[in-house]
């Protein structure tokens, strides 16, 4: 069937129908296509073609072969965790209420796949210490061994997101020919895939946590089946891929300048992104999927806190206030011992100076014994002044660094070397234009304006 534009009437009663269903398809301005609700289906608006698939799961009411799970649901907080009848919740790990209402499965609960626990409770508790004691300031609650044992083994629902990506790059790149450079202006639109990135679907759970322990290893990933349920709890999830596709189109476009730097120009010898004009992502598709995580909620001085441990790697991370008085312990400590190597450092130079200076006239005493000390000293004393403007601000920076005194920083999501799917091949239309040629000579004298004085180099080292 040919589909006319005219056939297509987005905002009227008589709506286009899915040639999945055969139920109503609609616009849907955050994805630019005709979506039906039904089926998920996307299609293009123009031609009527299929654009990829974001649909909705676990809408219908639960069937016998769901009688082996119940439901216990937070009074509080409105958290719904899905487990066996052998499994049993005392409280919230969301909210730690310990008001939690047990039920029947009301709904089917049927993920696609999941990634089974790998790590056990002792080992995500340890690997979380580790990660906690390389933060500064991390109150004492948060390392405590009475709140850490109600961590608790969670398969959070996550999306996987498939997608064809483009991106229009533009740039500059220099090519060395001896003492010469060829200079060239990048111009280029790149096409590829990227496969299974993972978007939390659970509002209870910052999706930057998710993100900091992220990646899983999917060669491991599982058909779903209930028999890895039992012990640990299901969160039910509760945004669709269809609320969250402002945030899956944020990550895949972002991913455009992290494809630029991966497989752009690599015949070029020096190459620089000036900018991504544009990054597109289209033709979605989804997998339903429970990833493995020990989570835990904290409440200090009237706020929440969440610390995560990735159930199959291990990896931990959070979001943790900082205790003032520890990181000024802290401050106070380091800045001495910065003062002490400076102090040792500038004491070394006039120490070998007068070394050198008794080994050439001689030790004889009496008053050269006192000559040679007040040199010493004089020496000393112009070194420890003139290093100042060195040490101070390196001092100053301990107490006056802003970061100190924020919650940890959550690590950043993977790059998108971990979900490019490079097995349908990689496009790349290049329309690069030679600029100019310059001399080696010429460009080390453009960036010569930014380099540092070796002393800075040297002392920026010791005291880093």
């Amino acid at each position: 069937m040919t589909w006319k534009n005219e056939d297509i009437n987005i905002n009227g009663t008589s709506s286009a129908k899915c040639p999945n269903c055969g139920a109503s398809v609609f616009y849907n301005e955050k994805l630019g296509k005709l979506f039906c609700a039904m089926c998920g289906g996307l299609y293009d608006p123009e031609s009527m073609k299929s654009a990829g698939r974001i649909e909705n799961r676990d809408t219908a009411d639960a069937g016998s072969e769901e009688d082996n799970k119940q439901e216990f649901v937070c009074d509080s907080c409105g958290a719904a965790v899905v487990t066996d009848y052998n499994t049993s919740a005392t409280f919230c790990a969301f909210c730690g209420s310990p008001t939690l209402i047990n039920r029947r499965l009301s709904r089917a609960f049927r993920p696609d796949v999941l990634i089974p626990f790998k790590i056990s409770k002792e080992e995500a508790i340890a690997n979380y210490l580790k990660w906690a004691k390389t933060q500064k300031g991390v109150p004492k609650k948060f390392t405590s061994e009475a709140v850490l044992s109600k961590i608790t083994g969670y398969y959070i629902p996550f999306w996987l997101i498939d997608a064809d990506c483009k991106s229009e790059v533009s740039g500059t790149g220099q090519k060395f020919k001896g003492e010469n450079i060829e200079n060239y202006e990048i111009d280029r639109t790149l096409v590829y895939n990227v496969r299974r990135v993972p978007f939390d679907g659970c509002k209870k759970i910052s999706n930057t946590l998710m993100e900091a322990i992220e990646p899983y290893d999917y060669k491991e990933i599982k058909d779903y089946n209930d028999m890895y349920l039992p012990g640990f709890f299901a969160q039910r999830y509760d945004l669709s891929a269809l609320d969250m596709m402002d945030i899956i189109r944020i990550r895949l476009d972002n991913y455009a300048e992290g494809i630029v730097k991966r497989l752009s120009a690599k015949e070029y010898d020096y190459f620089k992104a000036v900018g991504v004009r544009g990054a597109y992502s289209d033709n979605y598709d989804q997998l339903y999927a429970l990833m493995p995580v020990w989570f835990l909620n904290i409440e200090y001085e009237g706020s929440m806190y969440s610390i995560a441990v990735n159930g199959q790697t291990g990896k931990a991370s959070g979001s943790l206030p900082i205790n003032k008085r520890r990181v000024h312990t802290h401050a106070l400590v380091s800045s001495l011992w910065e003062i002490t190597k400076y102090i040792l450092l500038t004491a070394l130079v006039p120490a070998l100076g007068v070394a050198l200076l008794m080994f050439l006239i001689g030790n004889k005493g009496g008053d050269f014994d006192w000559f040679y000390w007040m040199m010493f000293f004089v020496l000393w004393a112009v070194a420890l002044l003139s290093g100042l403007i060195f040490i101070v601000p390196h001092v100053r920076k301990k107490f006056s660094d802003s970061s100190f005194y924020e919650s940890v920083t959550i690590d950043k999501a993977p790059n998108i070397d971990e979900y490019i799917d490079l097995t349908n091949g990689f496009k790349m239309d290049i329309r690069d234009t030679f600029m100019y040629m310059s001399t080696k000579a010429d460009d080390d004298k453009n960036k010569e304006f930014s380099k540092e004085p070796l002393s800075v180099k040297v002392l920026n080292k010791i005291f880093k």
